[in-house]
């Protein structure tokens, strides 16, 4: 196989661990919070690698693009990788790695299968530079209420700028995934190091910017099950039976899933398919 699994994790991606345990012929690339203990990560199986770049993220930063973008150069510098999807240690799957990748091969060449859409309610998050993003204050009380000050600016400032937004989990190939990193330049990750949730617009940004002789196919739907509560900034915890029932959809992957409930889901696939 020449699929890779791209993630971003802060603790020790069990499942994913196992999984990879279980499917030599998959790769695993692995960001670890530069805050996370890093003993507590090893040792790992011959198909999962570190990657020695470790950014310390903030929530909602651009930190986390700069890791994303860490994990991408590394896919690209192994020539066996033809897929990648980039994951939280606390997604899981919900195909089989067999199955996602002759789906993937069935696509043409350049697809990237990201969520992108106009997202007006979100523009003051592309249009302002604001001196909380990618900071610990983003998420307390001073940065909540400069946040909505942003909010206000942006509503009463007249401004033509589109605002594109969706969920940072994307799958790529391999040509889209360098059209992308290309054009990931300094004047793009300039624009958005100050900008708040980065990641959900950064990559957005980029398809929009790219010509259509960067050869990429975009598919708006990720292949990915995310539920999130009215007005929660954080998803859902999908229960044991809520990922059984997924596995008739037409999803990929799922999230976010603890530990406990990610293994057992784990071997219930794996039985399954055996």
């Amino acid at each position: 196989m020449s699929s890779a699994f791209l993630i971003l994790c802060h603790r020790p991606p069990l499942y994913w661990l196992r999984l990879a345990e279980r499917h030599p012929e998959i790769r695993l690339l692995l960001h670890y919070d530069a805050k996370a203990d890093i003993g507590a990560l090893l040792p790992l199986p011959p198909n999962a690698r570190l990657i020695p770049q470790r950014v310390n993220i903030c929530w909602a930063g651009f930190s986390m693009v700069e890791a994303t973008l860490h994990l991408m150069r590394a896919a690209l510098a192994d020539a066996d990788i033809r897929f990648v999807h980039l994951v939280s240690g606390n997604c899981v799957l919900l195909q089989s790695p067999a199955q996602i990748e002759r789906e993937f091969a069935e696509l043409p060449s350049g697809s990237l299968l990201l969520e992108c859409r106009a997202a007006p309610r979100l523009r003051y998050r592309v249009r302002f530079n604001t001196p909380h993003a990618d900071t610990a204050w983003q998420r307390r009380l001073p940065g909540k209420l400069l946040t909505k000050a942003f909010q206000a600016a942006d509503k009463i400032l007249p401004a033509a700028q589109t605002a594109y937004a969706g969920s940072q989990w994307f799958s790529a190939d391999r040509a889209a995934l360098a059209a992308l990193l290309n054009a990931a330049d300094e004047q793009a990750c300039a624009f958005f190091r100050k900008k708040l949730c980065p990641d959900e617009h950064f990559f957005q940004y980029l398809v929009k910017r790219l010509p259509e002789t960067a050869g990429i196919k975009l598919w708006a739907n990720n292949h990915r099950h995310i539920r999130f509560a009215p007005g929660s900034n954080h998803p859902d915890t999908l229960a044991l039976a809520e990922l059984q029932a997924l596995r008739h959809s037409p999803n990929w992957l799922a999230r976010k899933v603890d530990d406990d409930t990610a293994l057992r889901f784990l071997d219930e696939t794996e039985g399954a398919a055996a």
